[in-house]
């Protein structure tokens, strides 16, 4: 294989490429030739029965009963080839091969003699449909291998065109009429070459085909990793300023003197946490893309977890005049078996669209969890807020996409991202929304009981 450099020079390819072109090639014959192997049996075998009736003795089926192990030999032959190359260790010469490719097609096509030179004049027809036959498997099952078509056909190309030639001889090369089924068969045997060169351009744009999809996905796969260090060095370079960050804005809330520096301060803390939901957002997009979350249940008591959602939002609600109501269910289970992190992280995406989007009026939080039996509490979790709304389209384009993205359209990526976690956790997400009328988010989520929790209340 030779390629064109940017100096307009010939440059060989890589020897590696041309190894596996050539394993390619070998493999895709050797799967060719083991799948037809029983079609040739019974085909021959039927070839065999009728050749019986046309010939007038048994040797047809003498001939058949021979056939089988050399077809057999044959399959286990091109079984060895296909491991051989499976395993990446294709053989770069197969003089063996070709020899015994060209002897068993030499012996298969014996039955047309046979049919040539029977007394009955159909023979003749029927052994050349033997050998196009012959012909057309050659052709499907050993295209991808030059040399191994070249040794399958070959030997029947001699039948095709020395039959013909030999009954003109041994009739004294007096009759010029006994020539046409040789002149026929060269005819179709050009035909035959036309076929052959369809199929092998064919199957040169199918690889080529194979190889671009083969391509993309490696230029896909590069991309996702480069991807997935980008975010994982952006996490790493800003968690440590950020971590300092509210640390030190912690210190100084609680050692503040006055209520409106505490308000300011808590201002600052309010924003990290944010900041910190952004980044978790980023680094759960590439994992969730990747197959790599894993949820992890632990007892936790969905009111204490509630609040501290609710808590990171009330100054953030205050600086746009919002009123932020919780209503949360007295009697819901103390302790719940639940991924506190992750419900958690699709609240607070969901209440940071809530006050985002609102301009006046409020938000409402309100909570429930209510024991639907076998040790089950369903949790229900709505946030109701007045802002602008969304169309039903918007809904539509928000439930209905299957692929994270962050565009920037709709909601935005915490959203998809907790339409994602949802489903991870086996919970649903819900809105329903009007333009003009505010919307409303529902999530819902059937979690075990604690142990703790069940054994207290029997």
């Amino acid at each position: 294989m030779v390629t064109i450099g940017p100096d307009l020079t010939p440059v060989a390819a890589p020897p590696v490429l041309d190894r596996a072109k050539r394993a390619r090639a070998l493999a895709n014959v050797g799967r060719a030739r083991v799948a037809n192997t029983w079609l040739r049996l019974c085909a021959c075998a039927i070839v065999a029965a009728v050749a019986t009736s046309v010939v007038g003795s048994i040797t047809p089926l003498m001939w058949w009963a021979g056939l089988v192990p050399v077809l057999l030999l044959d399959r286990w032959l091109f079984q060895r080839l296909l491991k051989t190359c499976a395993a990446g260790d294709a053989p770069r010469a197969i003089p063996r091969l070709l020899i015994w490719t060209f002897a068993q097609n030499l012996y298969g096509n014996l039955v047309a003699v046979m049919l040539w030179f029977s007394p009955y004049v159909p023979g003749e027809t029927l052994a050349i449909i033997y050998l196009f036959g012959a012909l057309a498997n050659a052709a499907a099952t050993l295209r991808s291998s030059v040399s191994l078509s070249i040794a399958g056909a070959g030997s029947t190309v001699l039948f095709l065109l020395g039959l013909p030639l030999a009954e003109y001889l041994l009739n004294g090369a007096r009759n010029p009429l006994d020539l046409m089924p040789l002149m026929g068969g060269l005819l179709l045997l050009a035909f035959g070459v036309n076929l052959w060169k369809s199929l092998l351009a064919s199957d040169a744009a199918q690889l080529e085909a194979e190889a671009a999809v083969l391509r993309e996905r490696q230029a896909a796969a590069a991309a996702s990793a480069a991807k997935s260090r980008v975010i994982q060095r952006m996490n790493d370079e800003l968690r440590t300023p950020m971590s300092a960050l509210t640390g030190a804005a912690e210190h100084l809330r609680r050692a503040a003197q006055s209520p409106q520096a505490r308000a300011h301060i808590a201002t600052i803390v309010q924003a990290g946490e944010v900041l910190r939901l952004v980044l978790n957002d980023l680094s759960d997009l590439d994992r969730l893309e990747n197959g790599q979350v894993r949820i992890e249940a632990r007892p936790t008591d969905p009111r204490e977890m509630l609040r501290g959602v609710v808590s990171a939002f009330r100054a953030a609600a205050q600086d746009k005049d919002l009123e932020l109501f919780v209503d949360v269910d007295p009697g819901a289970p103390a302790l719940l078996e639940i991924d506190a992190a992750r419900v958690r992280q699709v609240l607070f995406n969901l209440l940071a669209n809530a006050i985002r989007y609102t301009t006046h009026g409020g938000v409402r939080v309100r909570m429930s969890a209510q024991p639907i039996g076998g040790g089950l509490a369903r949790l229900n979790v709505i946030i109701a807020d007045t802002g602008a709304g969304m169309s039903r389209s918007q809904l539509a384009l928000i439930f209905g996409r299957e692929r994270l993205c962050a565009d920037g359209e709709g909601p935005g990526l915490g959203l998809a991202i907790s339409l994602r976690l949802a489903k991870l956790m086996g919970a649903k997400l819900t809105a329903k929304s009007e333009l003009g009328e505010g919307s409303v988010f529902a999530f819902t989520l059937d979690a075990p009981i604690a142990a703790s929790q069940a054994s207290s209340a029997a």
